[in-house]
């Protein structure tokens, strides 16, 4: 600590009221959710816990069914060894300050309108912690199941139950009996009838991470049994070990949602996040189409594209048509390959010439070793502590390498690029392997250290923007979430899909998973896309009914809808299923009423409000058949409802409906128009409630 170290004594004045030897208890309280929210009627419902602080600085979040006991703050995965606390007011709450041998640490449990946080802040420290946990050690009670968020595009997120080992025997090393499962961006507890998520609401500097994990004693010699299992969360940032400015830093805060709906109560953490990252949300909803991957790309065939889209009778309004790798060596983006004659200047103008938006794919951090960048600027890649270049992949294409973001030469060489496919009519920018640019700084000889990874992976994502303006459609692949949130106009949520396979395939399986379970952020952080549309079986193993069922899936969302078919080998029946899917350009979420359960079909609902009726798709993804009864008043605010059949068979009329039956067979899906007025679906109304002259 220097000379302009924080003294204990400013510091006590600054935390309010002192209170020594003494708990804080604060009422459990109910709030009204949202006045915007879609299902208030439903009797959703948002709540604040109370927290409880103990005189040693450690404290308990207490909500109606949920518990967190015993909690403490942690740094570098140890609990906090305090020589003195201090317990004192905050303006929304109270205060807890922690007198560490480094300095100090305060923090605010407030209880706000809508929800309760922790806010955080370290003085007199010269460097900070690698890690810092607001909470950590906390004993969890009363929950059976958790939500973990993935750390990024195709990483495994969902709901899973809590496993309950207690009375079970066996070796724990070989039973696996210990478990830890992190989650990023977001996190939330399930209990009976309530819901806790958790998240930061500023991801311009740190990753956050939350943990949920047990731990376990047994007893015995010979069959050991498990007899004590207990439940722990923590819930923190990655802080780097930088060095802090004027030894003071202001730490994001970590906000709990509490609601008696899942789905709902994650909804209003989404909304909190993007206001606190500006996230954007004024782009139309994407209509695009792509050449597919690993094929040869050229002028010649973006040519004949544009040319069968131009003469096709009713046409598909795409918006945007994009350019995919392979015109040039990966790094040497300015250097189209042979099969681009008049550069990638003269593609964009054909594009642009039929009313659509040029794309080009581009993978910003990511350089081959066989290319002229690489040769030339060896020093501009991410390397090790003996200053040399580590490899990032090597596979049949080649080997490559991550570029460092710090580096000034590689900022201002991105600055070049972005901009000059900017001057040559490119607004449509699809970048992947974006993960290759969130290193952790910690593991890495960066250019210019000093900056976290987050911070250097803003950096550039600053740089790109500032270069293709504000109005330009940003689509981001392979891209950690938290740190995308405010760039990013699309982000792929699933593995890539190349080209249909079974079922079964796991890239397939991804899609619909992730799909499913990050819908709570789709259109509120970007659009989500689910990946590429199949429209066709194009070689592989899936019936007609799987590709049916996927599309429906896909398109109903209300997330960016996009193919990489051969759209002149389609038939008219399967152009016109592509029409049919064409969403609205002001974007629209579908409501999964049933999230986050998978019980046997998955529903979605679509409001048509121009038209006062719903869209409905019920979607078994399962391998066995499955049949069950709804109520309409589980599906849409009202006890019942005019139903029709719909696409793509003729609509057929069921009559005033309260109930409706759904036998759908494995992978099978069928979609129904729930109507108000009793109006057949329009025949010029798609999926995603834009009127279309092309049905």
């Amino acid at each position: 600590m220097t000379g302009n170290k924080l003294k204990r004594r400013d510091f006590i004045q600054i935390s309010g009221t002192v209170a020594l030897g003494s708990a804080f208890i604060f009422p459990f309280e109910k709030v009204l959710a949202n006045e915007t929210d879609k299902k208030k009627e439903k009797g959703f419902k948002l709540s604040r816990p109370r927290w409880i602080i103990y005189e040693n600085g450690s404290y308990d979040l207490i909500s109606e069914e949920i518990i967190l006991k015993n909690c403490r703050p942690s740094i570098n995965g140890q609990g906090v060894m305090p020589r003195n606390v201090f317990l004192g007011d905050s303006p929304k709450g109270k205060r807890i300050v922690y007198e560490l041998p480094e300095g100090f640490l305060m923090l605010d449990l407030k209880t706000n309108n809508d929800s309760i946080s922790i806010g955080a802040e370290l003085s007199g420290f010269s460097r900070a912690p690698r890690w810092f946990h607001p909470i950590s050690q906390a004993e969890v009670f009363g929950v059976n199941r958790f939500f973990k968020q993935g750390y990024g595009t195709g990483n495994e997120c969902g709901v899973f139950p809590i496993p309950r080992l207690e009375g079970l025997s066996g070796n724990i090393l070989t039973n696996e009996a210990t478990w830890s499962h992190d989650s990023y961006l977001s996190f939330a507890f399930l209990g009976k009838n309530e819901t806790i998520a958790i998240g930061n609401i500023d991801h311009s500097r740190f990753l956050h991470r939350s943990t949920i994990y047990n731990r376990i004693h047994q007893k015995g010699l010979v069959n050991q049994i498990i007899d004590d299992e207990k439940i722990f969360f923590e819930s923190g940032m990655l802080l780097e070990d930088i060095k802090i400015d004027n030894e003071y830093i202001k730490l994001p805060e970590l906000y709990f949602y509490t609601g008696n709906r899942a789905y709902e109560t994650m909804l209003e953490l989404a909304w909190k996040i993007s206001e606190g990252t500006n996230a954007r949300q004024s782009s139309i909803t994407s209509y695009h189409w792509t050449g597919k991957t690993g094929e040869a790309n050229s002028f010649e065939k973006i040519q004949t594209k544009i040319d069968y889209l131009h003469n096709l009778e009713p046409s598909i309004p795409l918006h945007s048509v994009i350019i995919n790798k392979g015109y040039c060596k990966i790094g040497d983006w300015l250097e189209p390959n042979e099969n681009w004659p008049g550069g990638l200047d003269r593609a964009a103008r054909e594009i642009f010439k039929d009313g659509y938006r040029a794309g080009i794919w581009i993978a910003p951090f990511v350089v081959a070793e066989d290319s002229k960048l690489f040769k030339q600027h060896p020093d501009w890649t991410i390397k090790n502590y003996q200053d040399k270049p580590i490899p990032h992949s090597i596979d049949g294409e080649g080997t490559f390498y991550a570029l460092d973001g710090s580096h000034p030469g590689f900022q201002k060489y991105l600055r070049k690029v972005f901009g000059e496919l900017r001057k040559s009519g490119y607004i449509f920018y699809e970048t992947a392997y974006m993960d290759w640019g969130l290193i952790d700084s910690w593991d890495i000889k960066r250019a210019k250290p000093g900056r976290t990874s987050v911070q250097v992976f803003h950096d550039v994502l600053q740089l790109i923007r500032e270069e293709i303006g504000m109005g330009s459609m940003w689509m981001m692949d392979r891209t950690p979430y938290g740190a995308a949130i405010g760039y990013a106009d699309i982000v792929r949520i699933n593995k890539t899909l190349q080209s249909p396979e079974e079922w079964n395939d796991p890239a397939i399986q991804n899609m619909i998973k992730e799909s499913y379970y990050s819908h709570y952020f789709n259109n509120i952080f970007w659009q989500n896309s689910p990946g590429e549309i199949f429209l066709s079986d194009s070689g592989g193993n899936l019936s007609e009914n799987e590709i049916l069922s996927l599309a429906l899936w896909q398109g109903i969302l209300g997330g960016a809808i996009g193919t990489n078919e051969e759209l002149d080998k389609l038939d008219s029946k399967q152009l016109r299923f592509f029409r049919f899917l064409e969403p609205n350009k002001r974007q629209q979420n579908a409501y999964l009423p049933f999230w986050p359960d998978e019980d046997e079909i998955k529903v979605a609902v679509r409001v048509y409000k121009q038209n006062r009726s719903w869209g409905v798709l019920f979607f078994n993804d399962k391998d066995s058949s499955v049949e069950r009864t709804f109520n309409i008043a589980d599906l849409i605010e009202k006890d019942d409802t005019f139903v029709y059949g719909w696409y793509p068979e003729v609509p057929i009329a069921f009559g005033r409906l309260a109930e409706i039956r759904i036998t759908l067979k494995p992978h099978q899906s069928r979609l129904f128009y729930f109507s108000e007025n009793n109006e057949y679906p329009p025949g010029d109304l798609t999926l995603g409630g834009k009127e279309s002259d092309g049905l």
